[in-house]
């Protein structure tokens, strides 16, 4: 809960202090003046600005408040100038007190500066009293331990979630735009509901505040299920980035993985044994025989330790088949590049279709658009119709000998979507094709340089005039040690990839569990009991402040998809006179608050009108508002600022007992002199 206990202003001038001192109490308050220039709006502004909420009246720091404050104070006949001005307020949380204090206009305080003492306002200056110093409406300020809102939400015993926002991000929802439903402003508040709300970023913003306010467990429920779509999506993006790195691996050491899971899904245990490595050859021999084989052949060349001069001929009929192999892939290569221009070209045509076939989309949709809605430009071209013989258009030159019956401009829309989707399986087909031959040529390239190597050494072998130990022989002792060791770690890293494979299949696991676990429907029933409360409330408000602008209030409902109040789903306010407009709000605020005192809800119970009697509104309608807000007696604290200009007004609150609410009176002006 949230109660204004004090509102202290001082503004220092050139011929003294002037300012405002006032108690306010549980239950209902007026502050009240003669007519409309005496100052309430200014002292109403003083518990916006305290609060940090002056976005409400249409800006942020001093320069919304009114020149009372920075410029001039008027006091009879004489101006006086501003030198400095500061606002304390001390609120209660239902436990506890505290007094905030914000500078208005001094030399060597920012106003986004706030101090908080925690005590009533009559102790702020004692030795004892802790104080600690926030800053408000600054980057974090609703987050961080320093920011005031952030401090603010906790005292007043909120959770405010985390909620979408137009960047398709998610932030906190704010508590300026909380209060724009409990807060309405003289100049602003009354255009509609929530009209005085700053843009703040947030996503449906009056939804998520009636969301809240009456405590509906759909904002906790989206919540989860953004989270779970976000869940989803990186462990898809985690299991595709495996997939990546196995293939990128696989690729290097010209192996291929068979049998790999490529979407998450719930693997059995074990699922590794059904995951083959292939060394990328002719033979497609299983990595671990592969090496097997490497193994084998490397001991062999180990056995023995020949002399050049014993196998002359030997040498000589390797390096020849060395080149012929070296020749083979050269032209492999050449192969491969000559595919690879040829699937170049067929994506480049193939997308030039595609784009040929989306703009006849295009086309074809705004051409029916324009038919739908009876357009008589080329009425008859748009219904398929020639505008010359009259005849069915027909899609072909070819004579109509057959009688086909050809598209009209909705089949062809279809047909055209069928295509669209055709070129476009087919040009992700070619790029496939295309990273396959890329993989290929890049494969080759490698073997061309070990066999390149190999040939050099087998060179020297036969151009050696001495016996030393085959130079060949040595080469290819390496490159075998060098691939057993490549395979060998790469058989390790696929382990360790095929283990987070498992990992995250135990987490697509956990998701699909909560995702069983939400709610099949939009709506719990206490979300549909919260929501009939407040639309009970609200009509219920409407008759007793005597709406009228429909037939029936039986017509009004609030929405299930925006929690506002709607007349056969049109929002309320295109069928309202400029006095029930009023009347409505009225009805909406007290509505929110109503049921949220009923249904447990998170609204803090206060309420700010600032000249509710807007558009000459009849007084009798005027008396049962505030006879509602009575009716709520210590269950809340309502203030209303209010101009008593004429005797009918005066008699609406004369009449009301004394012992319900509290009068602070304004006589000539808010800011006196001290």
């Amino acid at each position: 809960m949230l109660q204004v206990n004090r509102l202290k202003i001082i503004i220092n001038t050139d011929n003294g202090e002037y300012g405002f001192d006032e108690e306010f109490s549980r239950g209902l308050n007026f502050i009240a003046s003669p007519n409309n220039t005496c100052g309430k709006s200014s002292v109403i502004a003083g518990i916006y600005y305290c609060l940090g909420f002056e976005q409400i009246i249409g800006g942020e720091g001093e320069k919304v408040l009114t020149d009372a404050y920075k410029s001039y104070i008027k006091d009879g006949q004489n101006v006086y100038a501003v030198l400095q001005s500061k606002v304390y307020m001390e609120i209660y949380n239902g436990v506890d007190c505290i007094t905030i204090y914000r500078a208005a206009k001094m030399d060597n305080r920012q106003s986004k500066l706030v101090t908080v003492y925690f005590s009533d306002m009559d102790n702020i200056n004692n030795k004892d009293t802790e104080l600690e110093d926030m800053y408000v409406l600054s980057k974090n300020a609703a987050v961080h331990e320093k920011g005031f809102h952030a401090f603010l939400e906790k005292f007043l015993g909120l959770s405010l979630p985390i909620v979408p926002t137009s960047d398709d991000k998610e932030r906190k929802l704010y508590l300026q735009l909380l209060f724009s439903a409990m807060f309405i402003e003289q100049k602003r508040g009354w255009a509609d509901l929530f009209s005085a709300m700053p843009y703040l970023g947030i996503k449906e913003a009056k939804k998520r505040i009636v969301e809240y306010l009456i405590g509906l467990e759909t904002i906790t429920n989206e919540r989860n299920k953004n989270e779970l779509a976000y869940e989803e999506k990186c462990i898809k993006d985690k299991w595709k980035n495996v997939l990546s790195a196995i293939y990128t691996e696989s690729n290097r050491v010209c192996c291929k993985v068979q049998g790999l899971p490529l979407q998450a899904e719930i693997l059995d245990e074990g699922f590794q044994n059904g995951v083959h490595l292939v060394k990328g050859t002719e033979d497609n021999n299983l990595v671990e025989i592969y090496i097997k084989q490497l193994k084998d052949e490397y001991k062999s060349l180990s056995a023995v330790t020949p002399k050049i001069v014993d196998n002359y001929d030997e040498i000589e009929e390797e390096l020849e088949k060395t080149q012929e192999c070296i020749e083979d892939m050269y032209r492999q290569q050449a192969e491969i590049r000559r595919q690879f221009s040829i699937e170049n070209i067929s994506i480049k045509k193939l997308q030039e279709e595609l784009d040929n076939i989306n703009t006849d989309i295009i086309n074809n949709k705004d051409a029916k658009k324009l038919r739908d809605l009876g357009s008589d430009l080329d009425s008859e071209v748009l219904k398929d119709i020639c505008p010359v013989c009259h005849q069915t258009i027909q899609d072909s030159l070819l004579p109509n000998q057959n009688k086909y019956t050809y598209m009209s401009i909705d089949d062809n829309i279809k047909h055209l979507n069928a295509q669209k989707e055709m070129y476009e399986f087919a040009i992700n087909g070619h790029k496939q094709r295309k990273m396959e031959l890329d993989e290929a040529l890049q494969q080759s390239m490698s073997r061309v340089n070990t066999m390149t190597r190999l040939a050099k050494s087998l060179r020297n072998d036969i151009s050696s005039v001495d016996e030393n130990i085959s130079e060949a022989i040595v080469f290819k002792k390496f490159e075998i040690s060098k691939e057993i060791e490549d395979l060998e770690n790469y058989v390790d890293f696929i382990e360790q990839q095929l283990q987070k494979l498992q990992e995250l299949s135990d987490e697509w696991k956990e998701y699909l569990i909560r995702v069983e676990k939400l709610p099949k429907n939009k709506f719990t029933n206490n979300d549909y009991s919260k929501l009939n409360c407040l639309q009970r409330n609200f009509i219920s408000n409407l008759e007793s402040y005597s709406y009228s602008s429909i037939d029936s209030l039986d017509k009004v409902e609030i929405s299930k998809d925006t929690y506002l109040p709607v007349v056969e789903n049109f929002d309320m306010k295109f069928g309202s006179s400029a006095s029930d407009g009023i009347r409505a709000i009225w009805a909406f605020a007290m509505a929110l608050m109503q049921t949220s005192i009923e249904k447990l809800g998170n609204h803090v119970n206060m309420l700010i009108f600032d000249e509710p009697d807007q558009h000459s509104i009849v007084m009798k309608d005027l008396k049962a508002f505030i006879d509602s807000i009575i009716l709520l007696k210590e269950k809340s604290q309502v203030i209303l600022g209010i101009t008593i200009k004429d005797q009918d007004t005066r008699e609406v609150i004369e009449n009301l007992n004394a012992e319900d609410y509290r009068m602070i009176e304004i006589e000539n002006k808010a800011f006196v002199k001290i």
